[in-house]
């Protein structure tokens, strides 16, 4: 489960952008959770990419020995007008499974590439790794009944079908990544996976808060006023005014403890605030918890 002060952070930079854009209708939102969640959008990615290469690490072994194998049983069968059929089945299957071999080398030169920028190429290169292993996997599904209907090249078919079900294991395990949720419950991915899953949850729940909050701007300022010596909500710096917001906002509706609020609020006043914003936003949520 995604920690509430993530939620919170997520929350401030949204009530800050609506603050600054004037409304919500003038916040383009798509593009804000993109920048928002942008580190967190590419550590996704990232994981995605060295996790496929990791699956795929001996593609190249099984790769060359399907090769051969294919081109023992295409040679044998050579002027078998009967095996026609499956020797183009065989080969479009090795084609395939040849892109496949392809998009995992662009995708660790992609991955390993200093020039890049984003991870908007990688997510690509992850995305074209996925699809390619699928179309294999279901080329060799429908390829390996059909060697039952040649049984004089039972031996051949057999070795090269042991060489196809080894590759539909590293098939079926790429593939895997384009439903994230087949793979709940692995050790291996657990890491990759919680933070799937974060990213997924983190907009919603840090919108709900900041939605909450934005409703009750105007009673906050009421409250804030009375507490400023020389000094307006109009002139406070946006940031500190966001973070006594969520602040506020936590205290009076959500019902939080007063020393947990504090402690969350002087955190995100010192990680985005200046250096005397900690203090003052501290002295301000306690008057209003004593008031």
């Amino acid at each position: 489960m995604i920690s509430k002060s993530r939620i919170r952070r997520a929350a401030l930079n949204y009530i800050y952008a609506v603050s600054e854009s004037g409304t919500a209708d003038a916040l383009n939102e798509e593009l804000f959770w993109d920048l928002c969640l942008e580190g967190e959008i590419d550590r996704v990615r990232i994981g995605t990419a060295k996790a496929l290469l990791h699956v795929g690490r001996n593609t190249q072994d099984t790769a060359r020995l399907l090769a051969q194998r294919l081109e023992d049983t295409v040679q044998a069968m050579q002027g078998d007008m009967t095996t026609a059929v499956l020797r183009e089945e065989a080969t479009r299957y090795a084609r395939q499974s040849d892109a496949v071999d392809a998009a995992l080398k662009a995708l660790a030169m992609c991955l390993t590439d200093k020039r890049r920028e984003g991870t908007e190429q990688l997510q690509l290169c992850n995305r074209d790794t996925m699809d390619a292993a699928k179309a294999a996997l279901g080329l060799g599904d429908v390829l390996l009944p059909r060697f039952a209907d040649f049984p004089a090249y039972r031996q051949l078919l057999e070795r090269l079908a042991a060489v196809i079900r080894r590759r539909a294991r590293m098939l079926g395990d790429i593939a895997a990544f384009l439903n994230p949720e087949t793979l709940s419950g692995s050790k291996e991915h657990a890491g990759l996976l919680r933070a799937a899953n974060e990213l997924q949850e983190i907009r919603p729940a840090a919108e709900k808060l900041a939605r909450g909050v934005l409703q009750h701007r105007e009673e906050f300022d009421a409250r804030i006023a009375p507490l400023l010596a020389h000094y307006t909500t109009e002139r406070l710096d946006t940031v500190d005014k966001c973070i006594l917001y969520i602040a506020l906002y936590e205290l009076t509706v959500n019902k939080l403890g007063t020393a947990i609020v504090i402690s969350e609020a002087v955190q995100m006043a010192d990680a985005y605030s200046g250096g005397k914003s900690a203090p003052f936003i501290h002295g301000i949520i306690a008057a209003v918890a004593n008031a």
